[in-house]
């Protein structure tokens, strides 16, 4: 596979996540955002963390692994670790996907989560902003870490995964363009999971 899509893709991600970062008022100097704008945001930045992810399952199928290296174990340190606070915590994404709980009412949230109304922090949303823009800076590092569990995966007989379409009337041509073919290019990726290789 060439890595010239894999390259201009990145790319257009990046561009999105700036526009869409700067359409919502994230840059400004204000210390909140509308709701809607925040919405807006999120939405625009779920679609962009799927196509991330399957971008990294892409490179990832298409690595040679060396054997892992044996771990040594960790020192254990002789101060405590620092505490982190409510507003320290980073975000994180979830690279081979993730497993969410319906219900009725909506997604399950953790008990007694409060529900937000009114403006929005700027500051939690760009935690999530930091935390797809840290993958952007180096791709290739966790498509070596997705390329290790997918590997895990295959060998303990698991099914491969599935990559359905997704809408793209949403996104910029050049994006779309990106998404739509991302399913045809994973599933010919995916035709040697069942190899005994």
């Amino acid at each position: 596979m060439s890595t010239d899509f894999i390259t201009f893709a990145l790319q257009q991600v990046r561009v999105s996540l700036a526009e869409a970062t700067y359409d919502a008022g994230l840059t400004r100097s204000s210390d909140t955002v509308p709701q809607s704008a925040a919405r807006w945001w999120k939405a625009r930045v779920k679609a962009l963390v799927v196509i991330l992810r399957r971008l990294i399952m892409l490179m990832a199928l298409n690595l040679t692994l060396d054997p892992p290296k044996p771990r040594t174990a960790k020192a254990t340190p002789t101060e405590e670790d620092p505490v982190l606070t409510k507003a320290q915590i980073p975000y994180s994404l979830a690279l081979s996907g993730q497993t969410l709980v319906y219900m009725l009412e909506g997604p399950h949230t953790s008990e007694g989560a409060p529900v937000v109304s009114g403006p929005v922090p700027v500051a939690t949303l760009m935690r999530r902003f930091e935390a797809l823009a840290r993958i952007l800076r180096d791709p290739e590092r966790y498509a070596v870490r997705v390329a290790r569990v997918m590997e895990r995966q295959r060998r303990a007989g698991e099914p491969r995964p599935f990559c359905p379409p997704m809408k793209t009337h949403r996104l910029k041509p050049e994006l779309g363009a990106v998404a739509a073919g991302l399913p045809m290019l994973l599933a010919e990726a995916f035709g040697r999971w069942n190899d005994s290789s």
